[in-house]
């Protein structure tokens, strides 16, 4: 009997020190990250602009499929092992920058990616910033404190160096867009 109580009070311990730690999490965080790699500006603006391309270079991803299309602006969903998101583009200066906005109101997380793609001297800097706004604060503990609010930036950059023939350059950290 000692033992039962004991697992179930560690339990809802454990509960309660997640709750607590993601409600005293910031609900929001902004991040940016960048990487430069060798390839032609306008190499690395047609792949990162081409969403409906990403499962092939991209191994976070199972599928990106257009949707929407009789909507004004592009519309895409990417399917993971995790389940499904939906983006908008909703500003472009081609071919610089963009910003896509995650449409589904349905998850436990809400905001926008920022590319922006320019010229330095030793190839093409892609720069990302990620604002976003984390409800649940059970995600947003694990979002903050054990994934890490880079990786999904991280993931995608190393992806997207290794599709241009540039793996293995450093990603930091970058000013937000």
């Amino acid at each position: 009997m000692f033992w039962i109580l004991f697992v179930m009070g560690t339990v809802v311990a454990i509960v309660i020190a997640l709750l607590v730690g993601g409600m005293v999490t910031p609900r929001h965080h902004l991040v940016a990250r960048s990487i430069v790699v060798n390839a032609e500006p306008d190499t690395v603006w047609r792949a990162v602009r081409d969403v409906a391309q990403y499962a092939t270079w991209r191994d976070d991803i199972l599928s990106a499929v257009l949707v929407d299309t009789d909507q004004p602006g592009v519309r895409w969903r990417e399917t993971s092992r995790r389940g499904s998101v939906t983006f908008g583009i909703e500003h472009e200066r081609a071919p610089h920058a963009f910003t896509a906005r995650i449409l589904d109101d349905d998850l436990s997380y809400s905001g926008e990616w920022r590319w922006h793609v320019g010229a330095v001297a030793e190839g093409t800097c892609l720069a990302i910033t990620e604002s976003v706004d984390v409800g649940n604060p059970v995600v947003r503990f694990f979002s903050a404190h054990v994934i890490g609010h880079t990786r999904s930036l991280d993931v995608y950059l190393v992806a997207f160096a290794r599709h241009v023939g540039s793996s293995g350059v450093p990603i930091v950290d970058a000013l937000p867009t």
